[in-house]
């Protein structure tokens, strides 16, 4: 549970330093620019000192981070918040020497927002947030009045605080639609990640027989010439008779050795039915021993009992063995008592109904069910029954959908209560 947890945790977050190095390379050239028009082309006076100072300020921090970080790296969540702050305490000077909310680039602020809310957790992005109202609050009643002899520049104290207003509203709009789609993005990220991690465990188990025959023909040399060895020496004269019953016994050994060896090396033929197909029924019988072990019972039952549809073949891909394991133990999990699976074929379709008997999905689960991290678990469920996150139906969805599988799920209809996973499998891809 922990390894999932610190997988979202760290999924995207902190940016890497040479991004940040060049949008702040940005921001002291287009600083610099900009004042350099403002004061030449449309004759504002500026306290160049100070804004110079505050923009050099900027270059400098910048030159700091060189040493300290590869420029490869990705900055860790407290390094990244530090520099987002001095950041946007940096662009709350050079704002309150230049007519504070007045200046229209305050809306630059918002620039800092968009990249918390998409790099950082809700932990350092809410410090940042507050950090950046405060100073857009401040700035409201102190700053630097811009001064043009040309032009009558008093603004009324309704367009201050209608700024402040629409800064703040969409600091918040940004941080929840923008931090929401981030949140989700990162947790189906992850959860992709986990989905993708069983399926190399998988395949990897399932290339074991492969292992084994490399294993027996690179053994099967030296067990060899041990046996042609001790062959020989059992037809010389010299040798004493104990000596050659140890001779016999040694070869023996290794011919039951290189007996063994040959069984493991024997690899079927990826052509053999019995070993990359399996019948539907023994399918079914093979994922209701994960849930015979916990002592849940279970039941199959077969559309007109027929054998055709028992016997109907499916590859035996580790996509459809995880997929449909994870429905039947999560059903295992919620039924109070039996889990029962219905088979029927319709319209070229195999539909695969697994069904419980317990509480069934709440409205709330059930219209985000499908969604990454979703549970409809209590907390004592999740501390008895592992993580609680809600990976298991979003797994077995994106495994079966990438076979062409469809899959939905619903509860029973009243006066029954229990939840239905339905699993559409077409016959005509037969996987």
């Amino acid at each position: 549970m922990d390894s999932k947890k610190d997988n979202i945790s760290s999924l995207g977050l902190g940016i890497r330093v040479k991004t940040l190095v060049y949008l702040r390379w940005i921001a002291v050239l287009g600083q610099t620019i900009t004042c350099l028009i403002v004061h030449y082309f449309l004759n504002f006076e500026l306290p160049w000192t100070e804004v110079s100072l505050t923009i050099l300020a900027l270059a400098i921090s910048n030159f700091a981070l060189y040493p300290g970080y590869s420029i490869n790296n990705r900055l860790n969540e407290t390094s990244t918040t530090f520099v987002i702050a001095a950041d946007i305490i940096q662009l709350a000077l050079m704002i309150f020497f230049t007519g504070g909310l007045s200046n229209p680039f305050v809306v630059l602020f918002l620039t800092h927002i968009a990249i918390t809310v998409t790099s950082l957790p809700i932990r350092s992005t809410s410090i940042l947030i507050i950090l950046t109202i405060l100073l857009i609050t401040i700035l409201g009643f102190f700053n630097y009045p811009l001064v043009n002899e040309r032009l009558d520049l008093t603004i009324p104290l309704i367009f201050i605080i209608g700024m402040w207003i629409s800064l703040f509203v969409t600091i918040l709009f940004l941080t929840f639609y923008a931090g929401g789609l981030t949140d989700d993005s990162r947790k189906t990220s992850a959860a992709l990640k986990i989905a993708e991690d069983l399926l190399v465990n998988e395949k990897n188990l399932s290339s074991l027989d492969g292992l084994a025959a490399a294993a027996a023909h690179h053994l099967g040399t030296p067990l060899g010439t041990i046996s042609l060895i001790a062959n020989e020496l059992k037809n010389e004269n010299d040798i004493p008779d104990s000596a050659k019953k140890d001779l016999i016994i040694l070869s023996d050994e290794v011919e039951k050795c290189k007996a063994i060896l040959g069984s493991l090396g024997e690899k079927p033929s990826s052509d053999d039915d019995l070993v990359t197909k399996i019948e539907l029924q023994a399918l079914l019988e093979e994922l209701c021993e994960l849930i015979k072990a916990k002592g849940i019972d279970f039941v199959i039952n077969f559309q007109n009992n027929d054998p055709n549809l028992k016997k109907f073949l499916l590859l035996r891909r580790s996509e459809l063995l995880l997929g449909l394991s994870n429905i039947v133990e999560n059903a295992a999990d919620f039924t109070s008592s039996v889990v029962e699976l219905n088979v029927n074929y319709n319209n070229e379709n195999i539909e695969l109904k697994i069904q419980d008997n317990g509480k069934g999905f709440s409205n709330s689960v059930l219209n985000r069910l499908g969604d990454p991290y979703v549970s409809s678990r209590s907390n004592t469920q999740k501390e008895d029954k592992g993580s609680g996150l809600g990976l298991g139906f979003f797994i077995s969805k994106t495994l079966l959908e990438r076979l062409g599988i469809r899959i939905s799920a619903y509860n029973k209809s009243l006066p029954e209560t229990g939840a239905i996973v339905s699993v559409i499998i077409p016959t005509d891809k037969r996987l």
